[in-house]
């Protein structure tokens, strides 16, 4: 058997058999990397797959609490929206509702706070003023 540079633990001969440190030929040892992988997580991924969804599909692809969740992206942008986005739509019953709920109402719902809230209504007065633009071009019946 040969001997290892600078010995080794097993009595500095190399019995052929691997050591379990990866680096020594660039191959991590399978049980090792197997050990240290990290489980699946759903959520990697969920932010790209909403925005895909709705480019997509266009509003009707998602729920509401889904749209939602979208709303917040903005004001989290690093956590998860979902469970937010779910209590709303449990408290109020629909993304209209939601959109026009008091900004106090709002409030109540556990994550909800000052920028949300901003950023809900935001989304109202967006649609308020589709709405009054759509109106103002119409033309009048007489």
């Amino acid at each position: 058997m040969a001997r290892r540079p600078g010995g080794s633990k097993r009595g500095g001969f190399d019995d052929g058999a691997r050591d379990s440190d990866p680096g020594t030929d660039g191959q991590a040892n399978f049980f090792e990397s197997a050990a240290v992988s990290k489980p699946f997580d759903d959520k990697v991924g969920h932010r790209q797959r909403l925005r895909e969804r709705f480019e997509t599909g266009g509003a009707d692809a998602l729920p509401d609490y889904e749209l939602i969740e979208m709303i917040l992206f903005r004001v989290y942008p690093r956590g998860d929206t979902k469970p937010i986005a779910k209590r709303l739509i449990a408290k109020f019953g629909s993304f209209a509702e939601v959109i026009n709920a008091d900004a106090g109402r709002l409030k109540e719902i556990e994550g909800v706070g000052d920028r949300a809230v901003t950023e809900l209504k935001l989304i109202r007065a967006a649609a308020l003023r589709l709405t009054k633009g759509a109106i103002v071009q119409r033309p009048v019946l007489g």
